[in-house]
């Protein structure tokens, strides 16, 4: 029940937050889910496809008897986890109560008593606000504080007719306890002209007619608010009438105008020494391919060998105009880390997504495949896309798209979905037959037609091959010792060199691990960054491992590679015989 309580003190600054002009604690706190026996009615519907709370606004009805009503729109995100706390979890946690506690009588507000006997009040809701602020803004913000930046942002940001409007003399927190027993009772009063008002949308001194004019205009200000926050705009809405623009997105159109209109008139070679050096050059199709991508091409999809310089695609754009930002899709957690660490090195703002915490907005974005598709990701890139940001998504390895083994990293071949963004889309590889590109572009929704491809020679020339053949009636042991004394003779040549060892199963790479002495790298090994660290300052020169060794591992004096099994397939063999011979020096696989 503690997890209850929790999603509803969440779900309150939620809504507190992202239904326009934010309300008052007393009214958020007045909302009822279901009718009473006593003829006290809900104040929370479903709309054309919205999720709407309406609520009654007292201040001054002494003296002029008026209940403003008001009608507050939830995004399509929020309003779905109201449905689902009043589907599931407000339904169990009465069922609860009645088994447990033994309680008979269920509330009708969206807020009832914790199981505890913990009331809701102002000062609660008050706490909750601050404690998801301090979270989420890095500054705990109080109701009164709310309200004044959120009427000073409509001002500033959206379109004056819908601009939230601060009331003269406004108390925000002035409502105490008492005030909020008032409400509740009136609430419970029975079938008043207040409640008629309310729940008939007609506030007493209304106009027939002016009602649904005026609530069309609530709910265009509380989607002028979604889309500021970053939510998925309105599709059927913004069908249904012709949207003014409000003044924040025509101050990012031009932001972003411009900031392409500098990319492409730049001098790439001029901006590469300034960024890498007065002696960097250009290399492979690095010249062609960025040129294409600061003309705004899209998709582009750039086939490099190893060390040629592929991140240079996305890091130079970034470096030279870092008003927007690039989503960077990453494989391995390994590889994520010496990016940033580049990026940074070369002055470029760079941000990690870590689980499902979205980061705060950077010139590069790094993500893994698990967390670039899941809903939470989605919503940042619509923030970003609503501030006119978003300039491209670019997937490294883009090899993995093409994963065949479905139990392994299902997301990977999920990765099309983020075609939805509407932007400009860089796929990077050095493992891409071209007998694999059709397959690529049907998996990522690309029209082939449009696919710019940049493709350079990915021979490595200073590895040469070897197959060891075993005999049919060979024993297990016996190509174990084969395995072994190819590895000793290996280390015994490369006095300075390491050797990596790849085996299909778990079970194999730890016996065979066992045997050398070494450590066993796999997808679930526990300490897998300390055994890479370890390898690669060269305290342990063999490691045995899984595929999962396979990208973005650049570790320049790996002399030899010992496959004793077929990889997986013909993708895979490539990447895990390019570990070896980094540095340009000649090696044996």
């Amino acid at each position: 029940m503690d997890r209850v309580v929790a999603f509803r003190e969440k779900l309150i600054v939620l809504m507190h937050m992202t239904g326009g002009q934010p309300a008052r604690g007393p009214e958020i706190m007045s909302i009822r889910h279901s009718n009473t026996v006593k003829g006290a009615h809900r104040n929370i519907f479903i709309e054309d496809g919205k999720v709407v709370f309406v609520t009654r606004y007292h201040k001054g009805y002494v003296v002029s008897g008026d209940v403003k009503i008001i009608h507050r729109y939830l995004p399509r995100e929020v309003g779905e986890l109201v449905v689902y706390y009043l589907w599931l979890v407000l339904p169990f946690q009465q069922r609860m109560e009645a088994l447990v506690w033994e309680k008979e009588a269920m509330s009708s507000h969206m807020w009832p008593a914790d199981p505890n006997g913990r009331k809701w009040t102002t000062d609660r809701m008050r706490e909750a606000l601050k404690r998801e602020t301090s979270v989420g803004l890095g500054q705990p913000l109080t109701v009164a504080a709310y309200r004044e930046i959120a009427i000073g942002i409509s001002r500033r940001f959206l379109r004056g007719s819908t601009a939230f409007q601060q009331e003269e003399g406004d108390e925000s927190e002035a409502w105490n306890e008492e005030n909020t027993a008032a409400l509740i009772a009136d609430l419970q009063a029975g079938h008043t002209a207040h409640v008629a008002g309310m729940v008939y949308a007609r506030g007493i001194m209304e106009q027939a007619g002016a009602v649904a004019d005026r609530r069309q205009q609530f709910r265009v200000s509380s989607t002028d608010w979604h889309r500021f926050l970053g939510f998925a705009p309105d599709m059927t809405e913004d069908a249904c009438r012709k949207r003014k623009r409000a003044p924040f997105e025509s101050d990012a159109d031009e932001a972003r105008i411009d900031r392409w209109r500098r990319l492409r008139t730049m001098d790439a070679a001029e901006q590469l020494q300034r960024m890498a050096g007065k002696t960097a050059t250009f290399r492979s199709v690095q010249k062609e391919a960025i040129e294409a991508i600061v003309g705004g091409e899209s998709p582009v999809v750039a086939v490099m060998p190893t060390g040629a310089g592929k991140s240079m695609l996305f890091m130079l754009p970034a470096w030279a105009e870092q008003g927007g930002s690039t989503i960077v899709v990453v494989p391995l957690i390994v590889l994520r880390g010496d990016m940033k660490r580049r990026c940074e090195k070369l002055g470029i703002s760079c941000a990690a997504c870590e689980s499902r915490h979205p980061p705060d907005a950077a010139a590069v974005v790094l993500v893994t495949p698990e967390s670039a598709v899941t809903q939470e990701f989605a919503t940042f890139m619509n923030r970003l896309r609503a501030m006119r940001q978003l300039d491209r998504i670019v997937i490294d390895e883009c090899h993995i798209v093409l994963n065949r083994r479905y139990t392994f990293r299902k997301q990977m071949q999920q990765l099309g979905k983020l075609v939805a963004a509407e932007t400009q889309m860089v796929l990077l590889t050095a493992t891409l037959p071209p007998s694999e590109e059709d397959e690529l572009f049907q998996r990522m929704h690309f029209d082939p037609d449009q696919v710019k491809v940049f493709r350079a020679e990915t021979a490595r020339t200073n590895v040469a091959y070897r197959v060891m053949k075993v005999g049919r009636a060979a024993k297990k042991h016996e190509v174990e010792e084969m395995v072994l004394g190819v590895v000793r003779q290996k280390l015994r040549r490369y006095r300075k060199g390491k050797v990596v060892v790849y085996g299909n199963s778990v079970r194999k790479v730890q016996e065979l691990a066992q045997q050398l002495g070494c450590h066993a790298y796999y997808h679930d090994a526990v300490g897998k960054a300390s055994m890479l660290e370890a390898f690669m300052s060269g305290s342990g020169r063999v490691i045995v491992a899984t595929s999962v060794l396979g990208m973005g591992v650049d570790i320049p004096d790996i002399r030899c590679i010992v496959h004793i099994d077929c990889p997986f397939s013909v993708l895979d063999y490539p990447q895990e015989s390019g570990r070896a011979g980094r540095d340009g020096r000649g090696v044996r696989r």
